[in-house]
């Protein structure tokens, strides 16, 4: 964390909104009824207004995703749903089980407005998170999941709102009325600066593919080019080596569609810039059918996995798969900038025949004098000459220098596999404060 004080001041004013609506319960408490009603209603309100704070975190402000980092918010905005879970299932089961009478509200039939609303807000919660945790379990698109989710996060806010406004018993001072129509008006603003507002200036700001060359395993490098050269003012586009942006094609910037890659070029060259993406499933496996002069929407650049931020001796970049994009951007700007640090390049991959980038990192080993590359293959065939196994602390140990401690460590893999490396780093005595990772799987 580089602003410790600015982010301990984020969180502050996050528990601050947080908590607010809790003063209702608070002031509004009637000791004749009972502890444990106010405590489901203290559960409800807070519950509440963490669901609408996830709107915030899912927004990707500037301000808080540059300070935080997107995976730091992702852990955060999984965490807290989880918390918002059982503060609103709560709700409803301690009422059920301190007065059995209130299970009669479950009714759709004799039940009032208040109470449906309630109970749809609770059964909106839970189709949202079964469709998130078991999203690759159900089959459901990446596309489709996008687009129900945020429906979904909506509605239980609006029915969660509307039962509150409804049962008027906590919000019959103005004071506590202006408090809800101020958090809504928050959302709202919140939903048209991500919906409206945004893509307005991703339309100004419009790229165009230059060309596509393919990759090992149908995967894919996409140059792309501004449409216009004073798109983004004087100083133009920018990037730090390392970053991502999120990409949208189409014909108009506010398609709910869009995907995370992370930039594979050189910062020194921000009027061009590529992506090296690997085919997978939807979006991912049209790649190759984008033709020169397509339009494409980019919304970034994001990310703090860069040099640029963590200054040291020399660098040690640790990868596997595609994970390699953000290694290639983070060495091919050191080699444009004439950087003469010592760098360690280690990859990792399944067979030697699906090595993503394989010539773009031999063209930098030519270029490196200071480079150092270990490729090792985990399942590898019989022509294969080179390293067999994955990344271990075995071959971390042999290939790393004495001096390994003072180096800065980037790492981009799947999880388990930085997993093992970051363990492995540890015992050998790296410190923690020096390996940096950006653990997100959002496509």
């Amino acid at each position: 964390m580089h602003h410790p004080v600015r982010a301990a001041l984020w969180v502050l004013a996050y528990l601050l909104i947080a908590l607010a609506p809790l003063a209702l319960s608070l002031i509004q408490l009637d000791p004749g009824r009972g502890f444990w009603v106010n405590l489901s209603v203290a559960a409800g309100f807070v519950g509440l207004s963490l669901m609408g704070l996830q709107f915030v975190i899912a927004a990707r402000s500037v301000h808080v995703t540059g300070l935080f980092g997107p995976d730091v918010l992702l852990r955060v905005h999984r965490q807290i749903t989880a918390l918002i879970a059982v503060l609103i299932f709560a709700h409803p089961i301690i009422l059920f089980v301190w007065d059995a009478r209130f299970l009669a509200l479950l009714n759709p039939f004799t039940s009032p407005p208040r109470a449906k609303f309630a109970v749809a807000s609770v059964v909106l919660l839970s189709i949202l998170i079964i469709t998130s945790v078991w999203r690759r379990r159900l089959k459901i698109p990446y596309q489709t999941w996008q687009v129900l989710h945020s429906v979904l996060a909506v509605l239980v806010v609006v029915t969660g709102v509307a039962h509150v406004l409804l049962i008027g018993y906590y919000v019959s001072e103005p004071w506590e009325r202006a408090l809800w129509v101020v958090y809504s008006a928050v959302f709202i603003w919140i939903g048209l600066w991500v919906r409206v507002i945004r893509p307005l200036s991703r339309w100004r700001r419009r790229w165009r593919v230059v060309h596509v060359r393919p990759q090992p395993l149908g995967s894919h490098t996409v140059r792309l080019e501004p449409v216009s050269s004073d798109s983004y003012g004087r100083q133009g586009f920018s990037f730090s080596a390392g970053q991502y942006a999120w990409i949208q094609t189409g014909r108009n910037p506010f398609s709910i569609n869009y995907h995370p890659f992370s930039f594979s070029s050189s910062a020194e060259n921000p009027q061009s810039v590529e992506f090296t993406i690997k085919t997978e499933h939807g979006f991912t496996a049209r790649v190759g059918e984008l033709e020169p002069g397509a339009i494409v929407y980019l919304d970034g650049p994001w990310g703090q996995l860069t040099m640029d931020d963590n200054e040291g001796p020399g660098f040690v970049f640790i990868a596997a798969g595609v994970g390699v994009t953000p290694m290639l951007s983070m060495l091919t700007t050191m080699a444009d900038r004439g950087d003469h640090r010592p760098c360690w390049l280690i990859l990792g991959n399944r067979n030697e025949s699906e090595v993503i980038c394989s010539a773009e990192v031999n063209q930098l080993n030519e270029r490196m004098a200071n480079l150092t590359v270990v490729q090792t293959i985990s399942q590898p065939g019989t022509n294969w000459n080179g390293r067999a196994g994955r990344i271990s602390r075995e071959l971390l140990d042999e290939v790393l220098p004495e001096n390994r401690a003072r180096m800065q460590y980037f790492m981009c893999a799947a999880g388990p596999v930085m997993d093992t490396a970051q363990s492995a780093l540890v015992e050998l005595g790296v410190p923690v404060a020096r390996i940096h990772s950006e653990r997100f799987a959002m496509a």
